[in-house]
């Protein structure tokens, strides 16, 4: 574009080339750190879900104890164990809607469940986990020993949460 000055000589008014480039180039870097944040707060939010959906079940599993003497066999204080997070979900809906046993946030992953299962001591202990996505400081507060099947260690990059009776 160009303006004409009162003595005849124009003036280019406008952008050049390169300060288009070096604004488009600013404004992709910003675009860039904004989007890693963003996950980062997202891979939080889920870790949290995750340690929150744990302590739910831990509630409706001292429910079942009271109800039936012993953690989860089947939905009638039977004497099957469950041996996967599916078969724990069935087994609460006695004390809780089974529609409501928390799923892990993300359909790639599945929360943990074992019971002991040791002569005498069958349905007396448990152990729930999930596997975070990032290392976190209430990992140093929880069990760090693999039981009952379930992973529990903590070590990169692995980090599994877990809660026990």
């Amino acid at each position: 574009m160009a303006i004409r000055i009162s003595n005849g000589v124009k003036k280019n008014t406008g952008f050049t080339l390169i300060e288009l480039l070096v604004t488009m180039t600013v404004i992709t870097i910003l675009i860039g750190v904004s989007f890693g944040a963003i996950r980062e707060v997202q891979v939080r939010g889920r870790d949290t879900r995750r340690i929150a959906d744990l302590k739910s079940v831990q509630v409706s599993l001292e429910l079942y104890i009271n109800r039936c003497g012993r953690y989860p066999g089947d939905a009638t204080c039977g004497s099957t164990n469950p041996s996967d997070w599916a078969q724990l979900t069935t087994a609460l809906g006695a004390v809780m809607d089974a529609n409501k046993v928390p799923k892990d946030p993300t359909s790639s992953r599945t929360y943990y469940y074992g019971v002991d299962t040791t002569a005498g001591q069958e349905g007396l202990r448990y152990v729930i986990g999930a596997k975070l996505e990032r290392e976190s400081s209430v990992l140093q507060d929880d069990l760090d020993i693999d039981t009952y099947g379930v992973p529990c260690s903590d070590t990169s990059p692995n980090f599994y949460y877990c809660i026990q009776s």
